[in-house]
């Protein structure tokens, strides 16, 4: 275990580093590689693009239904064992998808992998993160999905792969490495114990703030029932499934789109590692800024960026143009990741932290189901991808009133911090 071979450094940041490492597999494989394996598909079973498409929504609403369990599950039994499990299970679905031959088996192995990746996912490490950080958290989940930003150096070698070794032979190599990398992660992660010995936040450590002196830091929480009766949960969640009813349309049809347009494989997958690595600037720098500013505006900033690229989009006819515009969109995509579960963190607390992010994460998904398969639907009727973009941009638009909307809930916060500093203060 890295914690273990790397004395004196905070255990927080092997945390969060051990889970980028495992996020830029997840997301090389899973979010922004899949695309790769779309045209081969449609071109070897003759399904239609809308067929495909299906599959790919319904890999993110799965997760998204899965999501609050795991969540659960999660804070009670800890994120080890939920990031083991999905490791396995996710690892089962890529390898069981090579050999699929009907469209009902492709949608059984997306079924599985979404199970699978919903519990071992960001999400899982965000809930790990959160509780080793507090006036840091932010910036630190910010560096956890750096993985999802160097997830898109592997997407050309992923379409690389598809065209020397078939795409059925691809998934197979790609679902060994899942385990692999999985279960060496999964040896560094774990929640932060109450009776750690280093300060919070990876602090320096002075008599103050170590040893029987030091002050106690309760780990306070607002039950799930309450924040999702919330303005906040409501508004906030709202927002972010708008956000991914236009970016996981993004993912899946971007190569597809420039494959139509007579880009080659290799080409449209460099676009993908473009984006990704911009995205790197939202990730850390907005990451950044909102430990020092308002979470919710810098939030809104984000998702106002997404809304204003994605409606251009259907006005690119050439390769150059389409990166232009995702150089627009990536700062803001990426943005949104870190902050989002930072927000959760400081309105709701972190002692149900698993339960609250799974709930979001189930309401978000529901954009994600229906942005990927409606854009298909519309290529389908029209032969093109002018009104799948023109529909993303005006629904990835609500993000930003919705966001707006999401005040801090201070009458829960004042209720539940106050009752578990006195639980505390009793003890």
């Amino acid at each position: 275990m890295l914690r273990r071979a790397l004395p004196g450094v905070y255990e927080g940041w092997i945390v969060v580093w051990s889970f980028a490492l495992l996020i830029v597999v997840i997301g090389t494989v899973f979010f922004f590689g899949f695309g790769t394996i779309f045209t081969p598909i449609i071109h070897d079973f003759g399904w239609s693009n809308a067929e495909v498409s299906l599959a790919f929504s319904l890999r993110s609403e799965v997760g998204g239904i899965a999501a609050p369990l795991i969540g659960l599950l999660i804070d009670r039994f800890g994120p080890r064992r939920s990031l083991i499990a999905g490791v396995l299970t996710a690892a089962l679905g890529v390898f069981g998808m090579s050999f699929m031959q009907n469209l009902w088996q492709f949608y059984l192995s997306m079924f599985v992998i979404a199970v699978g990746v919903s519990a071992c996912g960001g999400p899982v490490g965000m809930v790990a993160a959160a509780t080793w950080f507090n006036r840091r958290r932010a910036e630190a989940i910010s560096y956890l999905t750096v993985g999802g930003g160097i997830a898109g150096l592997g997407v050309p070698v992923v379409a690389w792969m598809v065209e020397a070794l078939g795409w059925r032979d691809c998934l197979q190599v790609l679902s060994g490495v899942i385990v692999v990398v999985g279960l060496f992660v999964a040896t560094n992660i774990r929640s932060r114990p109450e009776d750690h010995p280093q300060p919070i936040d990876g602090d320096r450590a002075t008599p103050e703030n170590t040893g029987p002196r030091a002050p106690v830091r309760p780990m306070w929480g607002v039950p799930a029932r309450e924040v999702m009766k919330s303005r906040a949960f409501l508004m906030l969640s709202g927002g972010q499934a708008a956000v991914a009813f236009g970016t996981t349309a993004l993912i899946v049809h971007i190569i597809p789109f420039l494959e139509a347009q007579g880009t080659s494989k290799s080409a449209a997958a460099f676009v993908v590692t473009v984006y990704t690595l911009v995205s790197l600037v939202g990730r850390l720098g907005l990451g950044y800024l909102a430990d020092r500013y308002d979470k919710r505006l810098i939030m809104v900033a984000a998702c106002a960026l997404i809304a204003l690229g994605m409606p251009l989009l259907a006005f690119t006819h050439s390769y150059g143009a389409t990166v232009a515009v995702m150089v627009l969109i990536a700062p803001g995509f990426g943005g949104t990741i870190p902050v989002r579960p930072a927000i959760l963190a400081d309105y709701f607390g972190t002692r149900y932290f698993g339960t609250v992010n799974g709930a979001m994460v189930f309401v978000q998904t529901a954009g994600a189901f229906f942005g990927p398969w409606l854009v298909g639907w519309l290529v389908d009727v029209t032969g093109e991808y002018t009104l799948g973009w023109l529909a993303c941009g005006a629904v990835c638009a609500l993000a930003v009133p919705l966001t707006l909307a999401a005040y801090a809930p201070g009458h829960l916060q004042a209720r539940y911090q106050h009752l578990e500093v006195s639980g505390a203060e009793g003890a």
